[in-house]
């Protein structure tokens, strides 16, 4: 079994179902469409094979876990290093099942995707403290990314390390302080009021 396929197994199989139980009915893979709305004309074929796990509520959590698969997949190695891939998969919880969940994961592992290949310019691949617009609803209409409160912030693959990155929907308001103060700020007003890093589709701002 070569490098590629341990690590893939060993993140899905492993990992995942030790971290979020049962990953769901299969992978929610990218699509050409998502790229489309991104407005990119050449895609790695690579990318497609990359997609979103949404993992129902078990006895120790009582949200719906949405995680990516794929962008910590050592394409371009054949021996272990420090970091696998990327190293970096996103995560986004919701107190219901949400498709739109899916669809923002998907976005945003293209978008990063295209970033870290340097499709979009000098732009870097994203890491926790980024924030970036999407626009969910009338309240959250951007996304932010923080290490996450009830999950390990990286895990371990024969390849080398993944980080795991929590992604949060944040108001304007909460966007704004975030860029004038840190996420970390906006992040622990966020603990303060609710407790937890779930991404509501409609809330009030907590600045």
């Amino acid at each position: 079994m070569s490098l590629m396929d341990e690590s893939w197994y060993e993140r899905e199989e492993r990992a995942y179902q030790h971290l979020f139980g049962e990953t769901g009915p299969g992978i929610f893979p990218l699509s050409t469409n998502i790229f489309d709305k991104l407005d990119v004309d050449a895609i790695n074929p690579r990318w497609l094979a990359h997609g979103v796990f949404k993992c129902k509520p078990t006895e120790q959590r009582k949200t719906w876990a949405y995680v990516t698969s794929g962008m910590s997949n050592p394409w371009e190695s054949n021996h272990q290093g420090i970091t696998s891939g990327l190293g970096v998969e996103f995560l986004l919880e919701t107190e219901e099942e949400s498709e739109w969940a899916v669809e923002v994961l998907q976005t945003l592992m293209a978008y990063n995707l295209l970033r870290a290949s340097g499709s979009m310019g000098d732009l870097p691949p994203f890491e926790s403290g980024h924030c970036v617009p999407l626009f969910l609803s009338q309240t959250i209409s951007s996304m932010m990314f923080v290490p996450p409160k009830d999950f390990p912030d990286s895990f371990c693959l024969n390849s080398g390390r993944v980080d795991l990155i929590q992604v949060v929907g944040i108001t304007p308001e909460e966007f704004d302080q975030a860029k004038q103060t840190s996420p970390d700020e906006v992040k622990a007003r966020l603990l303060a009021s609710h407790g937890n890093l779930v991404t509501r589709a409609h809330r009030e701002s907590v600045i």
